[in-house]
């Protein structure tokens, strides 16, 4: 080792040994719950939020599950007398089941967001209890004491915070992406045969409901 490094290793121990002599621990320890306290609060805060857009997406997802019934019925109720209208209420269908698997989804994710705040907050405040009753006890070892030396580590909890806060801030960034639906360029030739296809596929499917109808 150089003797730069040396001098340079002596002299930061020398400082952090002076720094923690005239440290008032008593102060950083309450400034450390404070923040503690202020974290979990917002915590909950975002808990909060995700919750109110779960049920929110638990309601779209009813309304279009409620929606393809509708457009069920009533491509069975017109499929004698129009079976273009009763194409149309199945692709209608369609399109109700595909929405609602798409929120499905996203539901899947903000519960998972929820879980793990949850779970987060939980932690954060059985480490909260902890360090309040660590403060007590140092309180009143301070007071038969003046030699007390004390360290509270609390970087390894920012560290996570932080790493969570990332977490969160992804899932929502994919959720966004997977809002977004993707509408390819297709050329009239390949829009005309996947059009003939989707009719070929909805009276097929019109046809199984009405043999199932028929079979009731």
């Amino acid at each position: 080792m150089s003797i730069f490094k040396r001098l340079s290793t002596t002299l930061v121990s020398r400082i952090d040994q002076v720094v923690g002599e005239i440290e008032n621990h008593d102060a950083v320890v309450q400034a450390t719950l404070d923040d503690m306290r202020k974290k979990v609060a917002e915590a909950r805060v975002r808990l909060g939020h995700v919750q109110r857009e779960e049920q929110r997406l638990q309601e779209q997802i009813r309304e279009q599950q409620e929606n393809a019934e509708r457009w069920r019925k009533r491509a069975v109720e017109t499929a004698k007398d129009d079976e273009a209208k009763a194409l149309e209420c199945l692709s209608r269908r369609k399109h109700c089941q595909i929405q609602a698997e798409k929120l499905q989804q996203s539901l899947g994710q903000y519960r998972q967001a929820s879980e793990k705040l949850s779970t987060d907050i939980a932690s954060t405040e059985q480490r909260l209890a902890e360090v309040k009753q660590k403060l007590t006890l140092m309180r009143a070892r301070q007071s038969t004491s003046s030699a007390l030396k004390a360290s509270v580590e609390t970087q390894n909890d920012a560290a996570q915070l932080l790493e969570n806060t990332f977490d969160r801030w992804e899932i929502n960034i994919s959720q966004t992406e997977m809002m977004i639906d993707d509408n390819p360029v297709v050329d009239p030739i390949e829009r005309e045969f996947v059009m003939r296809e989707q009719q070929d596929e909805l009276r097929e499917e019109l046809d199984a409901l009405l043999n199932k109808e028929k079979a009731q």
